[in-house]
């Protein structure tokens, strides 16, 4: 058995939610468990209860993607707008509204990004965040005002150890350029069976450890939540203390829920936290979680 990390641990999403009157979900990890794997089982059952039971339910996600892609994507397994969930919102769709109305907090007279990563042949061009903004690619890092982070891989190939890109990044840093960072999530799982691959918050994680600034935009910071409390506040749901907050890597979904003053629950048996558990209990260590980062609730799973 894995180590308890409190007292009790729920079953289920449902155990909890009778308090709430708006139920907000992180994708990866809590019913999403990437391209190979698709929905968790029982994940949508319990989205379609939550919406017929007359939760308000959104999903926000730290993916790079448009909103409208990932609603796309879920709708092809099954999940429909209406149903199971009301309003999604990506740190991608975030990211291009920042671009679009040149909000970020750093000059930029060149109108020019250097891409770290390149394009991730498994995924959709970043480049599409950047449509309809002043600024455009440069392969010339020196002409750039900054640097944007893409889905790292190398050949097309997801790693699992960041220090790979370390070399690269530390010649990043001698550019003093700041890095704009769209998915804080270090980590998410993908493949079959799943397992943590990187992903932009570890490069952006290493760029700061060497002294560079970042720009973050997604969980845990303030611009997705503001945006989906405003969704929520259309609903009629005004005290974020009525909100509840499902995700599975305590340093996004619940750091982030427990800053803007959601309720919070933390899978156990999906996602990062899973492998977490696994991990530690393999070392015959207990989990511990600062207080940042801990939640109301613990649940096996969605």
């Amino acid at each position: 058995m894995s180590p308890p990390l409190q007292s009790h641990t729920y079953s289920s999403a449902l155990d909890i939610v009778d308090p709430f009157e708006g139920v907000l979900l992180d994708a990866y990890g809590v019913f999403w468990g990437g391209k190979s794997c698709g929905l968790f089982p029982g994940s949508k059952e319990v989205m379609e209860t939550l919406v017929s039971s007359n939760k308000i339910v959104g999903i926000l996600s730290n993916s790079t993607q448009r909103s409208q892609s990932e609603m796309s994507k879920l709708k092809k397994h099954g999940l429909i707008q209406g149903i199971h969930y009301h309003f999604l919102i990506t740190s991608g769709e975030i990211a291009k509204q920042t671009f679009a109305s040149e909000k970020l907090p750093f000059e930029t007279p060149k109108k020019k990004f250097w891409l770290f990563g390149g394009i991730h042949p498994h995924f959709s061009s970043p480049l599409g965040l950047f449509e309809g903004s002043p600024y455009t690619e440069t392969k010339d890092v020196s002409c750039a005002d900054f640097i944007y982070i893409s889905i790292p891989h190398v050949d097309g190939e997801d790693q699992t150890d960041p220090t790979v890109f370390l070399e690269e990044v530390k010649q990043l840093r001698e550019t003093n350029l700041p890095m704009v960072c769209a998915n804080p999530d270090r980590f998410a799982h993908e493949g079959s069976p799943p397992r943590a691959v990187v992903r932009q918050g570890s490069i952006a994680q290493l760029y700061e450890d060497l002294g560079g600034h970042v720009v973050y935009i997604g969980k845990p910071y303030a611009a997705v939540y503001t945006s989906a409390l405003a969704f929520f506040e259309k609903e009629g749901i005004s005290r974020p203390e009525k909100i509840v907050m499902i995700g599975d890597t305590p340093e996004t979904d619940i750091r982030g829920a427990n800053t803007f003053g959601l309720a919070s629950a933390l899978t156990t048996k999906t996602g990062i936290m899973a492998e977490r558990i696994q991990k530690h209990y393999f070392e015959k260590k207990h989990v511990q979680l600062p207080l940042s980062d801990t939640p109301q609730f613990f649940i096996e799973r969605l």
